[in-house]
Parts: C-alpha cells; sequence; structure tokens
C-alpha cells in the first residue's frame, strides 16, 4: 500500500511535466505550420479543381440531409402506423370478444327456446293417445 501511495505521488508530479512539454510542442507548430502554408501558391487549375470538388461535396452534403429529412419521415410514418396496426388489432381483438360472447348468448336463447320436456312430439302423441283411450274407456263404461 505503502508503494502504491509513493507511486501515485510520482505519477501526479510528473502530470504538471507532461502538460508544459504538450503546451511547448503545440505553440512550436502553430509557429512553424503557418509559415509554412504561406510560401506555398496554388495554381489556377488547383484553385478551379478544389471549387469543383467543394461544390461536389456541398451538393452531396444536401442531398444527404434531404435524404436524412426524408428517412426520419418515413420512420415517423411507420412509428404512426405500428400505433394504427396496434389500435385496429386491439379493435379486432374487442370484436372477436364481442361475438363470442353473442354465440353465446344464442346458445342460451336456443337453451330456452327448446321445447321442455313436457311440450316434445312424441310425448305429446303418447299423452294424446292416453286421452283419447280414456275419454272412450269414461264413455263405454258410462252407458
Amino acid at each position: 500500500m505503502k508503494n502504491f501511495i509513493t507511486n501515485l505521488n510520482q505519477n501526479i508530479n510528473l502530470i504538471p511535466l507532461a502538460v508544459n512539454l504538450l503546451l511547448v510542442i503545440l505553440i512550436t507548430l502553430t509557429m512553424v505550420l503557418p509559415t509554412q502554408a504561406q510560401n506555398h501558391v496554388f495554381t489556377d487549375k488547383e484553385v478551379v479543381k478544389m471549387d469543383s470538388l467543394f461544390q461536389v461535396y456541398e451538393q452531396q452534403d444536401s442531398l444527404q440531409k434531404i435524404e436524412i429529412k426524408l428517412l426520419n419521415k418515413q420512420i415517423l410514418n411507420y412509428k404512426i402506423l405500428t400505433n394504427q396496426d396496434s389500435l385496429q388489432i386491439m379493435y379486432l381483438n374487442q370484436n372477436v370478444t364481442l361475438l363470442n360472447q353473442r354465440i353465446d348468448l344464442y346458445i342460451d336463447l336456443t337453451k330456452e327456446l327448446e321445447p321442455k320436456w313436457y311440450k316434445k312430439p312424441t310425448f305429446q302423441f303418447i299423452l294424446g293417445a292416453a286421452t283419447i283411450v280414456t275419454s272412450s274407456w269414461v264413455v263405454s263404461n258410462i252407458k
């Protein structure tokens, strides 16, 4: 731990030295570079070529900006479309739920409208036959 602290103190002492060295290098470069740039003269062809390159790059940049705007609009439209799709899916799910409830209600209605056991044709036939037989028996016994 003691070695770590001494190494840290030494590194902290080296930081101002590195900053000063970097500052000296930057100052010298700023003094040397402008004098070299002043000595170079561009020819008319080089200037025309650089100008045409700048114009091409500016045009490409403006086209890319337009394309970026269009793509952002397209992304926005896709987000709106997904929201609309999710709403439509939600409404379709509600529709399915309501239709299932309607089916259940129709099933309950048919159960209610089904004839009861005493209203079925076979039972009514047997009951009618029994009534006729009983009434004929009563009539024949009354004489």
